[in-house]
């Protein structure tokens, strides 16, 4: 199915949980000199303007990044005061706070823009976008400082793994507007970490109330025994309807594979001001982490 825009959400609580964690994970892992491979599996239009088009429909991101930033970067938090506090969340905010044009409306960028504009001449970048208007804006925002393919993220990943350096990130987010996404993607992961059990995988997935969403976050945490960790930001009380997240959303998490050892630490201090900020409360959060 073609018809997932995610330009009608860009910028909210869940893409500030996703693209937070990505900016961690993938600086960590550029610290070497060994190229590294940059696979998103649904890369979407890869830059959005926040006042114009879909965003400014539903303006999801007023209550996302809009208001992560206006709370707590602008209103100088003690939160965010001193070099080591909230690096993952400064960080986050300082690429978010680019405007490409100089001038014009302002944008925010997707997970490709956020890698493309991370990643070094000696790296690779390879993203995958079926809907064809997402495709061809992907290409265009990446500019060829990345690779764009119009083909399906999921079954294309195993051909380009494992990298000939053996290092790689790969980012898999897709929306799971209909149910066959929840059992399709354990068996390309599977697939994949046959071929390339060493990378960094994050998974993003939605929190619902209904089935096969409920369960799904455990089978991913059981589809790997290395090293992991589940992270989850609650925006609404499960059992009411979720004004700031679409499709009845109660929040989104996130199961990656192989993550930096650095990362648990920096989420235990952003996820609390995550929660303030953009979620329903500063302790509405989860944390796991599995050291193997």
């Amino acid at each position: 199915m073609l018809s997932y825009r995610h330009g009608f959400h860009v910028g909210n609580a869940a893409d500030v949980l996703k693209h937070s964690v990505l900016v961690f994970c993938l600086e960590y892992l550029l610290g070497k000199e060994k190229p590294l491979l940059c696979v998103d599996t649904h890369a979407g239009a890869g830059i959005y303007s926040l006042h114009e088009g879909f965003a400014a429909q539903k303006r999801e991101w007023e209550k996302g990044v809009g208001k992560l930033r206006l709370e707590i970067l602008h209103e100088g938090k003690a939160a965010l005061k001193g070099p080591g506090s909230a690096a993952l969340l400064r960080r986050y905010l300082e690429l978010c706070s680019r405007d490409e044009s100089g001038s014009g409306p302002a944008v925010y960028p997707g997970s490709p823009a956020i890698m493309a504009r991370l990643l070094r001449p000696l790296d690779r970048l390879v993203c995958f976008e079926l809907h064809p208007s997402d495709y061809a804006a992907c290409k265009l925002a990446l500019a060829g400082s990345g690779e764009v393919r119009q083909a399906d993220g999921l079954t294309s990943l195993k051909s380009l793994l494992p990298p000939p350096s053996r290092r790689g990130l790969i980012l898999i987010d897709p929306p799971y507007e209909v149910k066959e996404d929840y059992l399709r993607l354990p068996i390309s992961v599977e697939q994949a970490l046959r071929r390339f059990s060493s990378g960094t995988y994050i998974i993003w997935y939605p929190l619902l109330r209904e089935s096969p969403a409920v369960d799904f976050p455990e089978r991913l945490m059981n589809l790997y025994q290395g090293n992991r960790c589940r992270l989850e930001l609650y925006t609404a009380d499960p059992g009411a309807g979720a004004a700031n997240s679409p499709r009845g959303m109660y929040g989104s998490g996130m199961v990656i594979y192989n993550p930096p050892w650095t990362l648990a630490p920096a989420l235990e201090e952003s996820l609390p001001i995550m929660g303030e900020a953009i979620g329903k409360g500063k302790n509405d959060w989860k944390l796991e982490h599995y050291q193997c």
